[in-house]
């Protein structure tokens, strides 16, 4: 080691020894060498034999501690890591690198610092259906089964069925407001999947005594159409009863809203527990035959639809809601004059752990300008649930009369039976019903039906 560095220390002198004084050409006669010069260039050699001798004991006392694997290495050469450590401690520093620029950023990153939280949750449900009316999500189908309408009966058929694809939206915006979404991807009688926004709604929550609500939300006519809503595991029969069915399913009443919605309690009454609702929107489509009777965007009359709910909860029977509703609109039909349409509702539900009674009624009414009388429609259901455990055995028996006569109305005649079942719900989120369907129809022989449901959320 210290031969490298004299003979290192021998090469860095060389220059010094051949140099030629200030102007004086290098090729001139060569410099004396001086025992000055010896003496100087000797004192450099001690000095870097100083600290040679001085990095070798750190180089020592670092090996000392490493363990006898350490100490069993070869001593230290030329060509080894140490060494080459050492005149890398001799020689200068490199220059700083400057650090590489960062990217700039987009101008519209949307970012939001401790904004607010997406929560989603999943609902599905996958069918098997043997009968005629195999698919209680999309019958009584409009284009068909219809006999009062021409159409031909719907023949006896099973088929496995994808039903809805639910994808339930929530956020906290602020403490008062708050939004949610609905978004339904489910398939038709034609096979085809179609995607629909079914709920938007941003809602203002001031306390428990207002409330006020914008975009698309179920219309608070009866029970059953606010309660239960596009998820079908929280049903406990498999299908909506035939008076609630979508619009896209056949369905008369306006089950969807476009417009606002202001609820609350009544100050004073928590014994009585006194709700109420009041809704304007636009309405259903004057048109029942157009392909999207919600009229999300454009409304084809300035005419406003409203709608009053009220209902109670009483403290001293815990689980009972009585409740009703009336909701009036003005519809322009083509071809037909001016209708005042008129839907009243009344409903009792009792609901525990335990026991499920719902039992609702609704009459719409149609009235077209200068006819003497309205064509009136009732509707009804009733159905009762016991739960044993995960089992739960049901019964539901249903009716629906459509003035044949109304113009206004896309399904007509009369719609009756029974549906018994048995929900088993076999995981806390995951449940398996089967239900047999008996139905009457208008002019046409009684349907039979034996649909079997996987609903679950994730």
């Amino acid at each position: 080691m210290k031969e490298l560095f004299l003979l290192l220390a021998l090469v860095w002198a060389l220059p010094l020894l051949g140099a030629a004084p200030d102007g004086q050409s290098a090729a001139g006669p060569p410099t004396v060498v001086t025992q000055e010069t010896v003496d100087k260039l000797l004192a450099v050699i001690a000095a870097h034999e100083a600290r040679i001798e001085e990095l070798e004991k750190r180089l020592d006392g670092k090996a000392s501690e490493s363990g006898t694997a350490d100490r069993a290495k070869p001593p230290l050469t030329v060509a080894s890591p140490p060494a080459a450590n050492v005149i890398a401690d001799l020689a200068p520093p490199p220059p700083p690198v400057a650090p590489t620029p960062e990217p700039a950023e987009h101008d519209h990153m949307m970012r939001l610092p401790g904004g607010p939280t997406l929560n989603i949750k999943g609902f599905f449900d996958f069918n098997y259906g043997v009968g005629s009316i195999a698919n209680p999500l999309v019958f009584p189908i409009v284009n068909d089964g219809c006999a009062t309408c021409g159409n031909p009966v719907t023949s006896p058929h099973n088929a496995f069925q994808a039903g809805e694809f639910d994808l339930f939206m929530t956020s906290k915006v602020s403490d008062h407001l708050s939004f949610l979404a609905e978004v339904v991807l489910g398939p038709n009688a034609t096979n085809l999947f179609g995607v629909d926004i079914e709920r938007y709604e941003m809602k203002y929550r001031a306390n428990r005594y207002f409330s006020a609500s914008l975009g698309r939300m179920h219309t608070s006519i009866g029970y059953y159409n606010t309660a239960y809503h596009h998820g079908d595991w929280f049903s406990t029969a498999e299908g909506r009863p035939i008076m609630y069915l979508f619009e896209d399913s056949g369905g008369i009443l306006p089950v969807h809203l476009v417009g606002l919605s202001f609820a609350g309690e009544v100050p004073h009454t928590e014994k009585l527990g006194l709700h109420w609702t009041a809704e304007i929107g636009n309405g259903l489509s004057s048109n029942s035959n157009v392909a999207e009777s919600v009229q999300n965007f454009y409304s084809d009359r300035n005419y406003k639809a409203t709608n009053l709910a009220m209902y109670i909860r009483p403290q001293f029977v815990p689980g009972l809601q009585i409740g009703g509703s009336w909701y009036h609109d003005g519809l322009n039909p083509t071809g037909l004059p001016e209708v005042r349409q008129n839907i009243e509702s009344a409903y009792v539900v009792f609901l525990t752990p335990t026991w499920e009674l719902l039992n609702e009624a609704v009459m719409l009414s149609n009235h077209l300008s200068g006819a003497p009388a309205a064509f009136r429609s009732p509707m009804a259901y009733t159905q009762i649930a016991r739960a044993f455990g995960i089992y739960k055995p049901y019964f539901r028996y249903q009716y629906v009369h459509d003035n044949v006569q109304d113009p206004v109305n896309l399904l007509q005649g009369k719609y009756y039976g029974p549906s018994i079942g048995l929900r088993i719900d076999f995981w806390d989120y995951a449940a398996f019903k089967l239900q047999y369907n008996h139905l009457f129809q208008s002019n046409q022989l009684a349907g039979n039906g034996l649909d079997a449901q996987l609903a679950f959320t994730f």
